[in-house]
């Protein structure tokens, strides 16, 4: 991290000793969400995760595709001071490992204590994080051995650049860090709608011509499976990604996935909802009042990998 003495941090962020930046605060009330004494989360809640679950898993192999959920720890529950300050996983203390199916991943082992996958000013991890998450995710699903992958980017990672997150950008002056990148995978070809001022909707879609297996792969999830689209883009030749806490069987009529994944960032977790509530997908920038702008290629990408006759179909 750059030094800047004199820095306002909001109420809603607090700035840990060795500088670090994290979320406490915002609409979830972060800190008092994973606080050691707090209340755990519902058991009404933790059923409708299992429910969820159970029924996405029924779903995806009647319909001849793997399925997996992932839950991403929240970042104030991955380094040494934040548990010496008391806060734990919420998660785990609702669904220990030892009761967990195989299919439902929380992936701590790859973040806890590693500061080059905790970001500095940013309420995500970093790309060096995303690398390994991403080649986690294949393992998992493709049943391949993505080391060989890892070492060639670890051994050609881009040059340092300065970084400012969204935490360290609602500091007064801005905070920074320096952080370092894998090289981008060749000849991605990237488009999301542009659902303005808002996340719910949001629809990311990746072709990736050289990608390790022609298959294709449907993500449900928030901005943390998006920020790994370009990593798994080295193993998928398709990726269709939905932000939305749902699982919508009318986008998976439509793509026809070999793979599907769902995921959410762990303080989403005790707000879990069934998903006999989903929306159509689709309808939900007219639910939420926001317009859209595409980007240029997501007409193109959109008659390659959307099967529109399907998704008028299926509800």
């Amino acid at each position: 991290m750059i030094a800047q003495p004199d820095v306002t941090v909001p109420p809603n962020i607090r700035r840990l000793e060795d500088g670090r930046l994290v979320l406490v605060g915002g609409n979830h009330g972060v800190a008092q969400m994973f606080e050691r004494g707090s209340s755990t989360v519902p058991e009404e809640r933790i059923e409708i995760f299992r429910r969820n679950h159970r029924t996405r898993k029924q779903w995806a192999d009647e319909n001849g595709c793997t399925y997996s959920q992932w839950v991403f720890p929240d970042p104030i529950v991955l380094n040494a001071v934040t548990a010496r300050l008391g806060y734990r996983s919420i998660f785990e203390r609702s669904m220990p490992s030892d009761a967990r199916p195989n299919d439902l991943l929380y992936p701590i082992d790859h973040l806890f204590g590693r500061n080059d996958r905790l970001s500095m000013t940013d309420s995500h991890y970093t790309p060096v994080a995303n690398m390994h998450l991403a080649a986690d995710v294949a393992e998992r699903t493709l049943h391949i051995d993505a080391s060989k992958v890892l070492a060639d980017l670890t051994s050609s990672m881009g040059p340092e650049r300065e970084y400012v997150g969204d935490l360290g950008t609602q500091c007064t002056p801005k905070i920074s860090e320096i952080r370092r990148s894998p090289m981008a995978h060749p000849q991605i070809a990237s488009a999301a709608n542009g659902v303005q001022a808002g996340n719910m909707g949001i629809m990311h879609l990746i072709l990736s011509p050289k990608s390790i297996t022609p298959r294709t792969l449907m993500i449900f999830g928030d901005s943390f499976f998006r920020s790994l689209l370009t990593e798994l883009a080295r193993y998928w030749r398709k990726i269709v990604f939905c932000r939305t806490p749902f699982f919508h069987q009318e986008m998976m009529a439509a793509v026809k996935p070999d793979d599907v994944l769902c995921g959410l960032a762990e303080r989403y977790f005790a707000s879990t909802r069934p998903d006999t509530e989903r929306p159509h997908f689709l309808a939900y920038p007219l639910m939420h009042g926001r317009s859209t702008a595409p980007d240029a290629m997501f007409a193109t990408l959109w008659d390659e990998m959307i099967d529109a006759n399907a998704l008028a179909l299926n509800r």
